[in-house]
């Protein structure tokens, strides 16, 4: 059984775009300090960046009206669970500085 190699598996687009979501996303690396609630907290807002970026340029691109609406919906609803967690994180390091 032959491999497929990454070109024939992905468009000639794929690299550049993946090169840019890693930069607007924000993945450029560790944490510091390198702990679990850090490496959490970084991947949560670069999460949200994505997120944030679908639903302000990428979906009001979408056309058709019923399926801008549904991507949205979607979309919108994960970004408020990010959004939760985000809170709910806040909130544990204050009282935790206390």
């Amino acid at each position: 059984m032959q491999l497929l190699d990454e070109d024939d598996i992905y468009p000639p687009s794929y690299k550049e775009t993946q090169n840019l979501i890693a930069e607007l996303m924000g993945s450029s690396g560790k944490s510091i300090p390198d702990t679990s609630e850090n490496v959490s907290r970084t991947r949560l807002l670069r999460v949200k960046e994505g997120l944030l970026h679908l639903l302000t340029v990428v979906i009001p691109l979408i056309e058709n009206d019923q399926q801008r609406l549904q991507v949205y919906w979607w979309t919108e609803a994960v970004h408020n669970i990010v959004r939760f967690e985000e809170h709910d994180a806040n909130k544990d390091q204050r009282l935790n500085h206390e």
